[in-house]
């Protein structure tokens, strides 16, 4: 099949949707029992707030949950430590199938649709041979997802296209979809999107660093290293984090190379045990301070949504740019250390 085919069933999926959403009532959801899960729980959990809605021992070849709902609600079947499915929990008879595949209703239908529009552009994208068709195809499936974003927003399809997509979109334009669909704010991950978005245009090139105190084995701040009349590059990064481990060497060039011509580097471990970064850092041998065990405190004040996040930070403190690597970085730190002047008016 040709693209171009493929593309018009992927945007057709969705072309006869409509928000919908479906009325309370009783559930059954039933799956099949992998040959490992006897004896151990299943539940299902609320997709958006991970509140568990219902549970189960796995005693046979088939998980059976009954309950009833208000509204339907993106919901996740976990299985031990196995996450089985990602589904719509609505009134009505669900099954699971062996591939995580929802029918039996209407919402999980469509659903099932949607995700299998995306599946099409995906496979279309991987055989294409050129960019140009790649672009085609990328372009095709950020409509798609845009598509059920505005038919079907009054329902949890609405809600998984959004978050597919919500992390590819700048603070402008999750702002502009929020105020086109408030609907949207119902949801706590939605929420916590905006509220990092909002974050991240608080601390955008050009701001002053926002302040955090850290308690650990000693209590640190980070502005105990940053805004003291150096640039300072600041990563954040996590142990377990293979591209943070990839971009450790070219941080340690860029610390040979200007250290003592007044370039500082401080590490900010975020999302990690304290004793798996602290062995992370003997074994690359960092040479720079780090601030450790710092979690989620502040990848939230500067809305930072994967890592390694890298910034530059002025001597007086002023953000200069974030989310830099590669050339990018390099470039940027050299015009700092060569022509400092130049950061002056920012």
């Amino acid at each position: 099949m040709k693209h171009s085919s493929i593309i018009a069933i992927a945007l057709g999926a969705l072309a006869v949707s409509c928000a919908s959403q479906s009325e309370g009532g009783k559930y059954t959801v039933t799956a099949p029992a992998m040959p490992d899960d006897a004896g151990k729980m299943a539940y299902i959990v609320n997709y958006d707030s991970w509140d568990k809605i219902d549970s189960v021992l796995v005693e046979g070849e088939s998980i059976v949950m009954n309950g009833t709902v208000t509204t339907a609600l993106p919901a996740r079947l976990i299985v031990g430590n196995r996450r089985a499915s990602t589904f719509i929990l609505e009134a009505g008879d669900i099954t699971i199938d062996s591939m995580g595949v929802a029918s039996g209703t209407k919402l999980n239908q469509e659903y099932d649709e949607y995700m299998a529009a995306g599946d099409s552009l995906s496979v279309a994208f991987g055989k294409a041979e050129t960019d140009s068709a790649r672009q085609v195809i990328y372009d095709a499936y950020q409509e798609l997802t845009q598509t059920a974003i505005t038919t079907q927003a009054g329902n949890p399809i609405g809600f998984f296209a959004f978050t597919n997509l919500a992390y590819d979109l700048t603070p402008e334009e999750l702002d502009s979809i929020i105020k086109v669909h408030p609907e949207y704010l119902e949801y706590s991950r939605i929420q916590k999107l905006q509220e990092m978005n909002n974050n991240l245009k608080a601390t955008a090139p050009g701001t002053k660093f926002k302040d955090f105190t850290i308690e650990g084995d000693s209590t640190v701040s980070f502005s105990q290293y940053v805004g003291n009349g150096k640039f300072t590059i600041v990563d954040f990064w996590a142990s377990w984090c293979g591209p943070c481990r990839r971009a450790m060497p070219q941080l340690k060039e860029l610390y040979d190379k200007y250290h003592s011509k007044g370039l500082d580097v401080l590490g900010v471990a975020v999302w990690d045990k304290p004793e798996d970064t602290k062995e992370a850092i003997e074994q690359l041998g960092l040479p720079w301070p780090q601030i450790i065990n710092a979690q989620n405190v502040p990848t939230d004040i500067y809305g930072i949504s994967g890592i390694p996040h890298i910034m530059l930070i002025g001597p007086d403190g002023t953000i200069i740019d974030r989310n830099l690597h590669g050339d990018t970085l390099n470039n940027i730190v050299k015009r700092a250390m060569e022509h400092p002047e130049s950061f002056n008016a920012q």
